[in-house]
């Protein structure tokens, strides 16, 4: 009687959804709503609308945006990432510069770009994240994106 009282009084217990899932062999979680690509031996999160090429080297969202990755074989970090500031040229930001990523910003008439570079080893996962100006993405969603850049564990 007493535990019918308070499930009339409190209504019916909703479901509990966990809000992130850490994916083993992984240094990431993945957020409800949110699929893990794969290529090349680099990985990125993207929201499930995105649609996704075959291999998992690009997704792209209903509006445009869209990011590719690639793992490109480099001689030294420093010198790759001062090579990245000086091609990316003019009118970019400089949103991150440190041992674990480098992230450059810059601003075309029809879009925001994004390039992402996570060094590994002799290599680095390297990402492009396009952001159509009509539809501009949530900053935090720009941000799981291209903090979810980086190697896949050799376990993958």
């Amino acid at each position: 009687m007493l535990l019918a009282l308070a499930v009339w009084l409190l209504g019916p217990q909703k479901p509990e959804r966990r809000p992130e899932v850490a994916i083993p062999g992984v240094d990431i979680s993945l957020k409800a709503g949110w699929q893990l690509l794969f290529h090349d031996g680099c990985r990125v999160a993207v929201p499930l609308s995105w649609r996704a090429d075959a291999d998992g080297s690009f997704a792209a969202a209903a509006d445009g945006s869209a990011i590719s990755i690639r793992e490109v074989a480099i001689a030294n970090w420093s010198a790759h990432k001062a090579q990245m500031r000086r091609a990316v040229g003019a009118g970019k930001v400089v949103r991150e510069d440190s041992d674990r990523r480098l992230w450059l910003e810059r601003a075309s008439p029809t879009a925001v770009e994004h390039y992402i570079d996570v060094p590994v080893g002799p290599a680095i996962c390297s990402g492009l994240l396009e952001v159509r100006r009509e539809t501009p993405l949530e900053e935090s969603t720009v941000r799981t994106i291209v903090e979810s850049v980086g190697p896949t564990r050799p376990a993958w």
